[in-house]
């Protein structure tokens, strides 16, 4: 994993704090004094639990930076019961067990909820998918035209 210091951190760049990845939405900087540090105070989301977090520490920290892949693949069967769905890597031909998207992306819940009985959509369905921190979900359903 790659390592920033709080200062270098900018808004949608993510990092981990203890042990999850979160992404940056504000990052604002206060100067040193006369015996004190510059401060960055960092405003964040969890990227799996979305909370919230306000977190203070000196500029010269240096953080964490998670890598993410971002694939694309077929999808092969959705698990509703579980809330998994089953996709062929376009890349590799692998086939791996994918998340749901989270609660919030309600138009990709939508369309995966249109595709659980329709198996001959599913075949011709794309999903977008992340990687991080060796946990995969869904991005984003296109569904065919």
């Amino acid at each position: 994993m790659a390592r920033k210091s709080a200062s270098n951190l900018k808004k949608g760049n993510y990092y981990i704090y203890e042990g999850e990845p979160y992404l940056v939405l504000s990052n604002d900087h206060s100067k040193s004094g006369k015996h004190g540090h510059a401060k960055s105070r960092i405003g964040c989301v969890g990227l799996f639990t979305k909370k919230k977090k306000s977190l203070t520490m000196t500029a010269d920290t240096s953080v964490e930076v998670p890598e993410i892949e971002k694939k694309t693949g077929q999808l092969l069967d959705i698990n509703e019961n579980d809330q998994i769905v089953h996709i062929m890597d376009l890349e590799t031909y692998e086939s791996i067990e994918v998340m749901y998207p989270f609660e919030d992306d309600e138009l990709n819940l939508k369309k995966l909820t249109k595709l659980i009985g329709d198996h001959e959509l599913q075949g011709e369905c794309t999903i977008d998918f992340w990687t991080v921190m060796e946990k995969s979900f869904v991005t984003r359903v296109i569904l065919p035209k």
